[in-house]
């Protein structure tokens, strides 16, 4: 078995659920672990997607960066300036980092591609993060227009 994980939002998707637990052959050599815990999503799945096509797209109409790096540097205008404002967490440990790489460029080309910032973001941040990203870029590129992604 290689791991299923279920949400559950109706009383049909619970008892798929425990069809397929059911279904499963308890032993000792080959335990299963079950949990269950209150679903969070830090940010919907519609935003994430909408996010990496707009690094598509502009990496390919500009020509000038790769997707990867398109992320990177709306990370360090968009998003950091976002988690610094709302995590003294955050702020703490990006002040650390950015004594190891202290320019624009070692920042985003070093720093940014392993450096945690939409992924700790939540549904609501992540929401402030496109707005601003599509109002600062979508007036150089012509972006896929969030509603599509019903956002």
């Amino acid at each position: 078995m290689t791991g299923d994980f279920w949400v559950l939002r109706t009383d049909l998707m619970k008892a798929q659920c425990m069809a397929a637990l059911e279904a499963v052959e308890a032993n000792h050599k080959k335990p299963v672990s079950v949990q269950f815990k209150t679903h969070s999503q830090k940010r919907s799945e519609a935003q994430n997607r909408l996010s990496h096509l707009w690094y598509k797209e502009i990496s390919k109409e500009g020509g000038e960066y790769t997707p990867d790096q398109i992320k990177c540097r709306a990370k360090k205008h968009f998003g950091v300036p976002l988690l610094l404002a709302d995590s003294e967490k955050f702020n703490a440990a990006w002040l650390k980092a950015i004594q190891a790489f202290p320019t624009y460029e070692e920042q985003v080309d070093e720093l940014l591609p392993f450096f945690p910032v939409t992924s700790l973001m939540t549904t609501e941040q992540m929401s402030r993060y496109l707005t601003d990203f599509y109002r600062v870029q979508g007036q150089k590129y012509a972006l896929t227009d969030p509603k599509v992604f019903g956002l």
